[in-house]
């Protein structure tokens, strides 16, 4: 049964309907998109497709794990791109459910000419969710996501609703910046403990002010020696019990953690970290940085250090609770 319920939606199992083997027919998931199908293939695995009343011509990604893309016309005047799920691994087909819908509600505003694109890059962007390799990530990774995932739920949970700080949360996107903020924006860089005396940045485009404000909030941790400090497991499991209500923003804030999330190991996630300080600087014209007017146009990219120490006259960390309450 279709709903323009959202909880109902993305809690609902989408082949529970479907007794057997029912391709090429299907089962609309996402009354608002007729394109958006679910089924049985002829081996008994689940299926998702979109049909669409056009020829596409749209090479298909590479192969997941457990998972096989397709693109095919389907008659003289269609064309469906179909998703196969060949594990029976009632997690797995749990994760291939929550994709299956987040890409009906995802994709459902392109046009029938990109749909076939835009659904491939949402797919892929969902493959460490579906089989988490748990390899670890790179220490980098681990404590840049590590802060922004505190910055998240610590503090920008205290002064906004959840729902809204995943949508300021746009550095997983892809962004330039980690977080916007209405009018403002904020660069989140954390150090551990024995390098915080410096603060990298990784572009030139890190510390680019595109909005009316930019701030750079630094986070200063160290491993905890008990069991009080927070791990990337606890962030998570909060955020998610925050967003218990707004199950599409749930799967919005799993997609943006995708990357590196589920694929950081045990230990990535279990380990838990302790705070020693945050500053909030304020990134003004005369702060100390490379931007790309200052440099020849003939250099493409740049990495640079900023000493903490000629920070103080930019600190505004007295004034953080307005300027993010505000912001």
């Amino acid at each position: 049964m279709m709903t323009n319920s959202y909880e109902t939606f993305f809690n609902d199992n989408p082949w529970e309907e479907i007794q057997g083997p029912s391709y090429p027919q299907g089962r609309q998931i996402y009354q608002n998109d007729q394109r958006f199908w679910v089924s049985i293939d002829s081996n008994g695995h689940q299926q998702f497709f979109i049909h669409v009343k056009e020829l596409v011509e749209t090479k298909s990604i590479d192969n997941y794990a457990d998972i096989e893309v397709n693109i095919n016309k389907y008659n003289e005047s269609s064309s469906r791109l179909i998703c196969t799920l060949f594990s029976a691994d009632k997690e797995i087909m749990q994760k291939f459910s929550i994709v299956a819908k987040d890409i009906a509600y995802y994709c459902s505003k392109y046009k029938d000419s990109e749909i076939f694109e835009y659904a491939q890059k949402r797919i892929e962007s969902w493959a460490n969710f579906l089989k988490p390799t748990r390899k670890g990530i790179g220490e980098s990774e681990f404590v840049g996501l590590w802060g922004e995932l505190y910055t998240i739920s610590e503090i920008l949970m205290l002064y906004h609703k959840p729902v809204d700080v995943i949508r300021f949360w746009i550095g997983p996107e892809g962004k330039k910046k980690d977080l916007t903020l209405n009018s403002i924006e904020i660069e989140i860089k954390t150090s551990m403990s024995g390098s915080s005396n410096k603060i990298n940045i990784s572009s030139l485009d890190q510390l680019e002010i595109m909005s009316d404000k930019l701030y750079l909030l630094h986070i200063n941790t160290s491993p905890s020696a008990d069991d009080a400090g927070f791990s990337l497991e606890d962030f998570y499991e909060k955020c998610m019990k925050a967003l218990s209500e707004e199950l599409n923003i749930q799967r919005m804030f799993q997609n943006k953690l995708s990357r590196l999330y589920f694929k950081a190991s045990e230990a990535q996630l279990k380990d838990k970290f302790n705070i020693h300080s945050i500053n909030l600087f304020d990134v003004r014209d005369d702060f100390p940085m490379i931007r790309r007017n200052d440099i020849s146009p003939g250099i493409a990219s740049a990495k640079y250090k900023i000493f903490t120490a000629y920070l103080d006259i930019f600190n505004v960390t007295n004034d953080m609770e307005g300027i993010i309450k505000n912001g």
